[in-house]
């Protein structure tokens, strides 16, 4: 049973299944209230529920450290995500090519191949899981051709179940699955030739004059795991939930010109990673609130999406908004490296999806499950029918 928004403030707890239908309602209440709760779950942290509040901290590694960015831990490396200035700088000079607009459309015909090939899996039943049978092979095919550079799909069939259960869980167990995964990934690229590619820089690119290490290489490709394939898929589900259940959405998806601005507006309204985790290096404060060294901050990027100070009707999607300033990609030095990456998909998987399909509804008796934990506001599954076109 949900717990209600007073039960929730009482004790908030961003993982709890019984608190995720009301957590962004008692966020607003907490705003009105106390805007940064403490709570005592996973050892006691603050969260962040204010816009200002959350740019604060991202905007400032040097008060407030992303060594540890999970509440519950990362029980391995996942550089760049876990990593302070000054050797921040040196990871992302490493990747930043790897993930420009200009780089990643050289796959364009790539990915759409990969688009076309989930929609004609589907496209003559009428209908479909969206998250299993288009989102994860197209967002995993993607980053196998982008990043691996790989036709095992076995091996990327392994990386979306790890990479969905390290972030559903961030148990230790999963993370340990994810680091084995990358070994086989580099294994596979060490002393090989090949195209240019993110493994083939982990294995030659330095640091400080030195090859990477053997733990840096494993939390790169773990990261990439993680920010690649649960993040993107849960962005797609996202917006085709509304595509199934808005008559206004399947137009603006398919303007010739494009839909960047309504883009924005999903990315804030349907936050995919609703949270991560800092730690103060010193005492300080944040917005009035006392904190100490040691500790540590949830950083809600879900809430802080929803501030009406900065969003005027923050509860509802508005797609005629003048700027839509979110935070869904994080802010600061550690603003999402594959935020290119993310609008490139999403362009091609809804162009190749509704050249196929239109009129997409929800399935009679679905249930929209939606996950906790990093991905937040992402569905587990979505059945959806719809009517096919000609190919």
């Amino acid at each position: 049973m949900a717990k209600s928004v007073e039960e929730i403030l009482a004790n908030v707890d961003l993982y709890a299944e019984d608190q995720r239908e009301n957590l962004l309602a008692a966020a607003a209440a907490a705003r009105t209230r106390s805007p940064i709760p403490h709570t005592g779950a996973d050892g006691g942290y603050h969260v962040l529920t204010r816009y200002e509040d959350v740019r604060t901290v991202c905007a400032d590694p040097e008060r407030f450290s992303s060594g540890q960015p999970s509440i519950r831990g990362v029980p391995v490396r996942v550089i760049p995500i876990d990593t302070d200035p000054p050797a921040h700088r040196e990871y992302r000079k490493i990747l930043n090519p790897y993930f420009s607009r200009n780089f990643l459309l050289r796959y364009e015909e790539q990915m759409r191949e990969i688009a076309r090939a989930a929609v004609a899996s589907f496209v003559d039943k009428g209908v479909c899981d969206v998250v299993q049978d288009f989102a994860i092979p197209f967002s995993a095919g993607s980053l196998a051709k982008i990043v691996f550079a790989t036709e095992n799909q076995d091996l990327v069939a392994r990386g979306v179940a790890a990479a969905k259960q390290a972030a559903l869980t961030s148990s230790p167990e999963s993370f340990q699955a994810l680091a084995g995964l990358a070994m086989e990934a580099l294994a596979e690229v060490e002393g090989a030739g090949g195209e240019d590619t993110v493994l083939r820089a982990l294995v030659t690119a330095t640091v400080g004059g030195r090859p990477l290490t053997l733990e840096e290489r494993l939390g790169i490709v773990t990261t990439l795991f993680l920010g690649g394939l649960d993040t993107t898929r849960g962005v797609i589900a996202n917006i085709a939930y509304h595509l199934a259940t808005r008559a206004d959405v399947e137009p603006i998806l398919r303007r010739p010109d494009g839909w960047q601005r309504e883009l924005e507006e999903f990315l804030r309204y349907e936050t995919t990673v609703a949270f991560m985790a800092r730690t103060a290096v010193r005492d300080t404060e944040v917005g009035g609130v006392p904190v100490k060294e040691g500790d540590r901050i949830a950083v809600l990027f879900a809430a802080a999406n929803r501030d009406p100070v900065w969003f005027e009707r923050p509860d509802e999607l508005v797609f005629d908004r003048p700027n839509v300033p979110h935070l869904a990609f994080g802010f600061g030095i550690h603003r999402c490296l594959g935020l290119h990456f993310a609008r490139v998909q999403l362009a091609i998987a809804f162009e190749e999806l509704l050249a196929r399909t239109t009129n997409f509804r929800l399935a009679d008796g679905a249930e929209i499950s939606r996950q906790v934990g990093l991905s937040l506001n992402s569905p587990h599954r979505l059945d959806v029918t719809f009517d096919a076109l000609p190919a």
